[in-house]
C-alpha cells in the first residue's frame, strides 16, 4: 500500500475523530502527491519531498508549525545517524581521504549511500570527520 492511499484511510479516521489539523495536513499532502494525472507519486519520491519540507522546518525557513512538522514526520523514515553514516562510509573513507576537493569527498560519500535515508548535513559531518 502506497503513502497516499495509507493517508488516505487515515483522513477518514481524523475527519471522524474531528481532528482538525490532522485532517488538513493529510489533504494537503494528498493533494501534493498525487499528479495531475491523478497517478500517486512513487514512495520514494513522495518521501523525498517530505524530508525537503522537514529539512527546511529544521532550518527556521518554513511557515510550517511544529504541530505539522510533527505530523510529517510520522510518514518519512528515520534517517541514519552519524554514528550509523561513519561506519557505511568506513569501505570508502580512503578514497574519501584522497579526494582533493571536499565536493568531491561529499560526492563519493553520497554515491556510498546512495538509496539509504541520509541527512546531508550528518553525511557533511562525518566527511569531514574521516578528512581530519
Amino acid at each position: 500500500m502506497s503513502i497516499v492511499q495509507r493517508m488516505r484511510g487515515q483522513l477518514k479516521d481524523a475527519m471522524k475523530a474531528k481532528d482538525a489539523l490532522r485532517t488538513s495536513v493529510l489533504r494537503y499532502w494528498i493533494a501534493q502527491l498525487t499528479l495531475g494525472s491523478g497517478e500517486e507519486m512513487p514512495d520514494a519520491d513522495a518521501i523525498k519531498k517530505m524530508r525537503g519540507v522537514i529539512k527546511e522546518a529544521k532550518s527556521g525557513q518554513t511557515t510550517w508549525k511544529p504541530e505539522e512538522v510533527a505530523l510529517i514526520q510520522e510518514w518519512v523514515p528515520p534517517s541514519l545517524g552519524p554514528d550509523q553514516i561513519a561506519e557505511a562510509l568506513r569501505q570508502v573513507s580512503e578514497q574519501i581521504k584522497a579526494a582533493p576537493k571536499e565536493g568531491m569527498a561529499i560526492g563519493l560519500a553520497m554515491k556510498a549511500l546512495a538509496g539509504q535515508p541520509v541527512d546531508s548535513d550528518d553525511v557533511r559531518a562525518a566527511v569531514a570527520s574521516i578528512r581530519g
